[in-house]
């Protein structure tokens, strides 16, 4: 009896190595399929991809160049605009400057055209005002002895404006 316990245990061993094997076999194709089905995606995506790939490195390359140019063009004309705006802000101070002394110069020279012209009006209001009211003066007092000699005979309208003319003088 024990033989044929070992016999049935055998015969039932065998079969499940035989459905392992037939289980493995069976895994064993599938993945060979899936194998040659990725071999053949790979491959497609290689010749279809590897194209594209290669256009985009080249425009890649060809940018970081052109970017490259631009980053460095940029640079170029910031330091030129920075240098024209500091020569620019330098001329317009000494422009400024020139500007400032220019217009003290101005002022000081009006200033003294005008303290020359007040003092030419004093000297002039002197020389001349003086002498005309001595003139005046020697010529009412003429005139008054002449009155005095002639007899008196004004009349009331010239001796009116004998005195309004000496009030005008002490004015």
């Amino acid at each position: 009896m024990d033989n044929g316990w070992v016999a049935f245990f055998i015969v039932v061993a065998s079969i499940a190595i035989l459905m392992q094997a037939l289980i493995l076999a069976g895994m064993f194709l599938a993945m060979k399929k899936t194998s040659e089905h990725m071999i053949r995606v790979s491959s497609e995506i290689n010749t279809k991809l590897l194209p594209v790939l290669e256009k985009t490195n080249f425009l890649l390359e060809d940018s970081r160049q052109r970017f490259s140019s631009v980053v460095a063009d940029t640079a170029e004309i910031v330091h030129i605009a920075r240098n024209q705006a500091n020569r620019f802000d330098r001329v317009v101070g000494e422009g400024m400057e020139l500007l400032r002394a220019q217009i003290i110069r101005a002022d000081q020279v009006i200033t003294g055209v005008l303290e020359s012209l007040d003092e030419a009006h004093t000297q002039v209001r002197k020389t001349v005002t003086g002498p005309v009211s001595q003139v005046a003066a020697v010529l009412r007092g003429l005139k008054a002895g002449l009155d005095m000699f002639t007899g008196g005979k004004t009349s009331k309208g010239e001796r009116s404006r004998a005195a309004s003319s000496e009030e005008e003088l002490f004015i």
